[in-house]
């Protein structure tokens, strides 16, 4: 049997590769600005009603909430907590004055709105790439992603910061440049890595508007990210390098502590998507090579970067969390999107309707054990996000149960554990740093009913809730 030379197959190829890519009319064609303001709305009012469900703060977002109110009473102390984040802290200072049931209710709304246009602008982004279909693959796998929606329902950041650089993308291509910048300014108050990136595209706008106007938005947007990012730090510890030098202070569990941190975060990130979306984002991206197309190119590059970037960071000794791989997750979701669709609208129109919609089958049953695995672990997830609400939500509950706080303030230092600090700092108005976590006489202990602290003879307990210990080495 004669063997086909490679020669006769290039030309095949080819014209397979042509029919997987979207047909060059529709890129040429003028684009069209997308509306946004009822979009805004409809995002600020699902996370209104999802208040309904388990809604309490984590970690980090407490310490936010804490800052905010901090700046509204002209005190801020950032010596101690997670890293500063501007971006929440302009959203908590005047949140604030809702009070303790009030300001942290107000940020999971903005958290959650962020999640949910995340949603949104993943399926408005894949839609203009391949059409509808690739905007609800887009957006399906954003929801399954690992640890995605259980991170922006707690409130951390990651949704909004996977919303303001999709809607970027898309202001971009509907030729709002000037927007593209601010919502490139916001996500770059959330995150470090955003940083290049906000500066290349402001010289991009430097080359392209060439006027005065533009010199002075980028100029001022510059120089007010370095201002949020470093003034407000040096305030609150008297360090301008204070949250670089705290987030190289991972927990014990990092990637930071692994044999070779930088193949650690791959590692770790691999399970964040499905084998499913890997591979349409692999058939968009070979099919954007062959085309030489920009924006998926870009696309790509731009999450290999931010990729490369965090795992750069963690050998570098900082945290390497897995929900700081969100972005680049969130830009393989919508390449994948595209990347299906092309593969199946080539099969039709190289074999027929019959074989497109096989392909279709295929692909769905081929990807239902990991749907089925996704939906498990939101589930799980869902348990995870209630049982922490749980216990966070009802601090009220034990210092009321303690006497109150005047009465727990009297003892001495007030002493938790490691991941409630800032939830107890925050009912006893108290600043982050004077809630500790190693404990000793005289003071009051207000612990987890699960934790070593809750069981310490040196404060006999005075009260105890459903979820709570309260001790006192002033009982004895």
């Amino acid at each position: 049997m004669a063997l086909t030379p490679l020669s006769a197959l290039a030309p095949s190829a080819s014209r397979v590769l042509e029919r997987l890519a979207p047909p060059p009319e529709a890129i040429d064609e003028p684009p069209k600005a997308r509306p946004w303001k009822l979009l805004i709305l409809a995002c600020f009012a699902l996370a209104g009603l999802s208040l309904l469900l388990p809604s309490v703060p984590t970690y980090d977002p407490w310490a936010w909430i804490i800052w905010g109110r901090e700046i509204a009473n002209g005190d801020l102390v950032t010596t101690t907590g997670p890293s500063w984040k501007p971006l929440p802290v302009i959203f908590t200072t005047p949140f604030s004055f809702a009070g303790d049931d009030g300001a942290p209710l107000l940020w999971l709304v903005v958290a959650r709105a962020g999640g949910i246009l995340a949603f949104a602008m993943a399926f408005r982004l894949a839609a203009r790439l391949a059409g509808p279909v690739a905007g609800v693959i887009a957006a399906s796998a954003l929801f399954l992603a690992d640890e995605f929606i259980r991170n922006f329902f707690r409130g951390n950041s990651e949704g909004i910061l996977v919303a303001l650089c999709l809607w970027a993308v898309e202001r971009h291509l509907d030729g709002r440049r000037r927007d593209a910048f601010w919502l490139g300014i916001g996500a770059a108050l959330l995150r470090p890595e955003v940083w290049p990136f906000i500066a290349l595209y402001g010289l991009y706008l430097l080359v392209v508007e060439r006027k005065l106007s533009t010199v002075l938005i980028v100029g001022g947007g510059g120089l007010g990210l370095l201002i949020l990012w470093f003034l407000p730090e040096y305030l609150g510890s008297g360090d301008f390098l204070r949250a670089a030098n705290r987030a190289r202070q991972p927990n014990p569990d990092s990637a930071a502590f692994a044999k070779y941190p930088f193949l650690e975060v791959f590692n770790r990130s691999a399970s964040v998507l499905s084998v499913p979306v890997y591979v349409g984002g692999t058939i968009a991206f070979v099919v954007a090579a062959f085309r030489r197309d920009g924006l998926y190119l870009a696309m790509a590059a731009i999450g290999t970067v931010l990729m490369v970037a965090v795992a750069a960071m963690t050998q570098a000794g900082f945290a390497g969390n897995l929900r700081y791989v969100a972005l680049p997750a969130a830009l393989v979701c919508v390449l994948a999107g595209a990347g299906w669709v092309w593969l199946v609208r080539a099969a039709h129109e190289r074999a027929g309707r019959v074989v497109a919609i096989a392909l279709a089958v295929v692909v769905a049953a081929g990807s239902a054990p990991f749907i089925i695995e996704d939906v498990r672990e939101l589930d799980e997830a869902a348990w995870r996000i209630d049982q922490e609400a749980q216990l966070y939500g009802t601090v009220p509950e034990a210092i009321e149960a303690g006497g109150g706080r005047e009465k727990l303030m009297s003892c001495g230092t007030v002493y938790t554990g490691a991941f409630q600090t800032q939830a107890v700092a925050w009912y006893m108005h108290l600043h982050e740093m004077e809630s500790e976590i190693f404990a000793f006489p005289p003071g009051t202990t207000i612990a987890p009913s699960y934790s070593a602290l809750s069981k310490d003879p040196r404060f006999p307990t005075i009260a105890k809730t459903r979820k709570w210990v309260i001790g006192s080495s002033c009982a004895r």
